[in-house]
């Protein structure tokens, strides 16, 4: 398979998605979410624990599916928990062979009522001309989704420490009015590579959903 080819099949892949639950949803939501983090980590990585508990070899393998997913659910509440009303945490990742590819990629995204007719002012939000922290000029792509327009911005950064990390950017005007802002950071090159297309398929979910003016992240 060609370098174009290999490209294309690895932008292809569908993502998962899912929000967070927050406080809010009440303590047997949580729960519930976690007991399903829990199914997800020992049904889609299984293959990878098995494939780590082979090759361990420090004494009696720590990772479970119980213990990983647990800890997961409530590192990724805690983060949700942190974000103001209008906002809610995703995690998203991708899967090969039934397979999940990579740890879940969280994500915040933004909703808002308009700041003007005139969606503009999004392309400053989303730091289209550059943040000072970027390594070199953001790609601008503009996102068209059933329900909604918007654009999405890719750029390499860079952290104090010198790490070189993919800022994802994006936001979009919903035809039902409101604006959504999403944001996410990768620091693993492959998932710098499929990151765009990832957020734009969360774009897609939550166009088609309707997020209401409440602010409220679908379900």
């Amino acid at each position: 398979m060609s370098t174009d080819a290999d490209l294309q099949a690895l932008t292809d892949i569908p993502f998962h998605w899912e929000f967070v639950p927050t406080a809010a949803g009440g303590a047997e939501q949580r729960e519930y979410w976690t007991g399903h983090m829990i199914e997800f980590f020992g049904t889609w990585a299984g293959r990878i624990l098995a494939a780590a508990r082979a090759e361990w070899t420090a004494g009696e393998f720590p990772f479970t599916a119980e213990n990983i997913g647990r800890e997961t659910a409530e590192l990724l509440m805690a983060k949700a928990d942190e974000l103001p009303d209008y906002a809610r945490l995703a995690w998203g990742t991708a899967f090969h062979e039934e397979q999940v590819l990579w740890s879940p990629i969280p994500l915040v995204a933004e909703f808002h009522r308009p700041m003007g007719d005139d969606p503009g002012y999004l392309m400053e939000t989303v730091g289209a001309s550059g943040l000072p922290e970027d390594a070199r000029e953001p790609v601008l792509h503009y996102v068209s989704v059933p329900g909604a327009d918007g654009v999405r911005i890719f750029a390499i950064g860079r952290t104090s420490q010198g790490s070189a990390y993919g800022r994802l950017d994006a936001a979009m005007r919903l035809d039902s009015g409101v604006d959504v802002v999403l944001r996410t950071r990768v620091f693993q090159m492959d998932q710098m590579a499929v990151i765009g297309a990832g957020v734009e398929q969360l774009m897609t979910i939550i166009a088609a959903d309707g997020a209401g003016v409440s602010g409220e992240a679908p379900q």
